[in-house]
């Protein structure tokens, strides 16, 4: 069994930090974190990528397990997000409701275990020209563990939220992943070459987590008016190379869709990821488990409405 980066022990000291009590399990077959919630209602355990299962058989006990601690913690519902494909069907037999994505149901991976050479090939020539080339065109990629250089991050990040509409999480929240070895902060500066008065000024940055066997591109932004700089692309194949240095197996893109819609919201980022090589992972998605069931009722009934509050709120 090889949990995911958000069932770690990273993951859970950073959460604790963050105030929330954490419980954790292992069975034979399955083991988990799981995060205890609030909502107006009352609690509920969440467990992003979980259970850790070591095969689909497992899966009845560790949902048993699940319940059990979810009863004792008088919560409403548990939420599972298990890494073994079920189908819905599948998990609708233990009582499991779709729900919301909260972390994506699919996502994009590139095996660091190729050589170099292999990599290089696979991001493409256009991208590695741009990154190769990045000190001629005036850019240069750093790195930094400062959460006073999260405002950089933020301004393109906002940025990007507004163009696609989603809504962003809170800055501090970022700023204190910063504080915790996992996470590090790339920015792509940019001094005009042909002006030997230029300022260097910062257009692009992305965080990347780390985790035991894996680096993540978790989450990204540029300045749109530099997009032809292609500060997007050159930081990404920075991490790739900088994981692919550290010994890690696999670097993951996080999150695509499998939509074949171009006019999916995710259709362009998607499109982006998968040029620079890789193959796709499939996971089960987001499932609740109602413990408390007229509770969990009411909650679904309000959460609409709760989430086009926030969305009026943040506008």
């Amino acid at each position: 069994m090889k949990p995911h980066f958000l069932q770690s022990r990273a993951w859970e000291e950073f959460q604790r930090a963050e105030g929330f009590e954490i419980f954790r399990e292992k069975g034979k077959n399955y083991e988990f974190m799981a995060i205890l919630k609030p909502t107006s209602l009352g609690n509920y355990l969440f467990l992003p990528y979980g259970p850790t299962l070591k095969d689909k058989s497992a899966l009845k006990s560790a949902i048993s397990a699940i319940k059990k601690l979810a009863g004792e913690k008088k919560c409403i519902f548990a939420r599972i997000e298990p890494t073994i494909p079920f189908s819905a069907a599948e998990l609708k037999k233990f009582g499991a409701k779709k729900s919301h994505h909260i972390d994506p149901e699919h996502t994009w991976a590139l095996d660091l275990a190729q050589t170099e050479e292999e990599i290089a090939q696979s991001i493409g020539k256009n991208k590695m020209r741009a990154w190769k080339n990045r000190e001629v065109k005036g850019i240069s990629v750093r790195t930094s563990k400062n959460p006073e250089d999260m405002k950089i991050f933020f301004k393109f990040y906002e940025s990007v939220a507004e163009k696609d509409n989603f809504q962003t999480n809170e800055r501090e929240y970022l700023e204190n992943q910063l504080k915790f070895d996992f996470a590090t902060l790339y920015i792509a500066d940019f001094k005009d070459p042909e002006d030997e008065n230029a300022k260097k000024i910062p257009i692009g940055a992305t965080i990347m987590y780390a985790g035991k066997d894996a680096c993540y591109y978790a989450y990204a932004g540029a300045d749109y008016d530099y997009r032809k700089k292609e500060a997007g692309a050159i930081l990404l194949t920075q991490m790739i190379f900088d994981a692919k240095a550290a010994g890690k197996k696999i670097f993951d893109f996080w999150g695509i869709t499998a939509s074949e819609d171009p006019k999916d919201p995710w259709a362009g980022f998607t499109k982006f990821k998968k040029s620079f090589g890789g193959y796709q992972i499939d996971y089960a998605g987001t499932y609740d488990l109602p413990i408390d069931r007229k509770k969990y009722t009411l909650y679904s009934l309000l959460r609409p409405i709760n989430k086009l509050r926030r969305k009026i709120t943040r506008h």
